[in-house]
């Protein structure tokens, strides 16, 4: 990890135990005059969210054209959010078949030459024959496989994101005597390992290590986002196709997942059932707009799968989750805490088939406040409690949550074998 940033913060989130986090409700400034954008939608219980009193915000007055994505560095967006349309390119073009060529060709060259020569000595006759059978029977049969459902994959190890992400990750760890082991109250793990040629095991197990189930696959990178060509998948598929479209994407499938590195922490951006004996609630952003000195601003995150449907002949994007933070400015930036009051929200499209399905935003809570100095890297609480650390990685600003369970931790001594 050495190749980019090291982050002695993010090495111990215990160091912050003695923030009494029951006792925070939000900024300690107050903004009767400032307003937060949240939701016009009037049955989320505002009341509850972090003190704040949110007027309804109307989306569509939101300047989103105030972005400037063309100057960003690798981001995976490529048309304004709240389109109706994918933000990323589809991608799968290529259309497997099954052919048989057969090439046979028969050939037979027959000469015969007589020379007959009568002279005083007597009489010759040559008799040339000459039979050339060519016979060539080709057969050439290309039967489409998975490969040939999705793009090819790109080659692993040729940049150092690539490499950086081979290891052992494991999703549920505390520190012993300085050591991170995995949670011994925890009855169960899972364990992200990716080699140096790019294979992916995800393993999950119980905390008798008697049960376990696996996903395998080929990893890489792309811009922002983990690419995770999935052979096989042991557990409930990440997102819910057969209950909203009646099929079960069974694999191969691909999966496409922002995430941030930071230190010896892995965060992903992806769907709660991502792991199956309990959900995920981990939370990736990339910072994709800044506004003011410290946080405030647009952070983005992406989760999708891409699959073969039953009876088709190539991969077509599912479903997308958007993820999206909306952090509003430090109104007294001089003055610590630095902190203000934002919103967050996660919306899921199924883009096939026709029509798109749109199900209803989940709002969550976004007022934050750094802890310390809000430097360029460091750590926050975002909605109260939520231990978030943010960092420079790769060309971008990338925030994860940080507590175990919610981001993997390299190299974590397991109890099971």
């Amino acid at each position: 990890m050495g190749a980019y940033y090291e982050y002695d913060a993010y090495d111990d989130p215990s160091a912050y135990t003695s923030y009494d986090y029951d006792s925070y409700d939000g900024p300690t400034i107050p903004y009767d005059s400032y307003d937060t954008p949240i939701t016009s939608s009037s049955s989320y219980d505002y009341d509850t969210l972090d003190g704040y009193e949110y007027d309804a915000y109307d989306f569509d007055s939101y300047d989103y054209d105030s972005y400037d994505y063309d100057s960003y560095d690798d981001p995976t967006i490529t048309t304004e959010p709240w389109t109706t349309g994918p933000m990323t390119t589809e991608g799968p073009t290529t259309d497997p078949s099954t052919t048989t060529d057969t090439d046979t060709g028969t050939g037979t060259d027959t000469d015969t030459d007589t020379d007959t020569d009568t002279d005083s000595t007597g009489t010759s006759t040559d008799t040339d024959t000459d039979t050339d059978t060519d016979t060539d029977t080709g057969t050439d049969t290309d039967t489409g496989g998975e490969e040939q459902y999705f793009d090819d994959p790109e080659p692993f190890g040729d940049d150092v994101q690539e490499l950086d992400l081979v290891g052992t990750w494991t999703l549920y760890w505390e520190q012993i005597d300085g050591v991170y082991v995995w949670d011994s109250l925890v009855p169960w793990n899972s364990e992200l390992t990716i080699n140096e040629l790019g294979e992916f095991v995800w393993r999950e197990v119980d905390a008798m290590c008697m049960s376990e189930t696996f996903a395998t696959g080929n990893v890489w990178v792309e811009g922002s986002q983990i690419v995770m060509h999935v052979d096989t998948w042991e557990r409930e598929l990440p997102w819910p196709s057969l209950e909203v479209l009646g099929e079960a994407m069974d694999p191969p499938f691909r999966m496409r997942l922002s995430y941030a590195l930071l230190g010896p922490n892995l965060g992903l951006t992806a769907p709660p059932a991502i792991t199956e004996t309990a959900p995920y609630q981990g939370r990736n952003y990339i910072r994709v707009d800044a506004t003011g000195p410290y946080l405030g601003g647009t952070w983005w995150g992406e989760a999708e799968m891409s699959a073969v449907p039953m009876g088709d002949m190539m991969a077509h994007l599912m479903v997308r989750d958007v993820y999206k933070a909306f952090l509003d400015p430090d109104p007294t930036p001089d003055e610590m805490p630095y902190e203000s009051t934002g919103s967050r929200s996660i919306q899921r499209v199924w883009w096939y088939p026709d029509p798109d399905i749109f199900e209803p935003v989940t709002f969550e809570g976004g007022g934050w406040t750094c802890l310390g100095d809000c430097g360029p890297a460091g750590q926050t609480l975002i909605a109260g409690n939520n231990l978030y650390a943010y960092g420079p990685y790769a060309g971008l600003t990338r925030m994860s949550s940080f507590a175990s369970g919610r981001i993997f931790k390299r190299d974590v001594v397991s109890s099971c074998p």
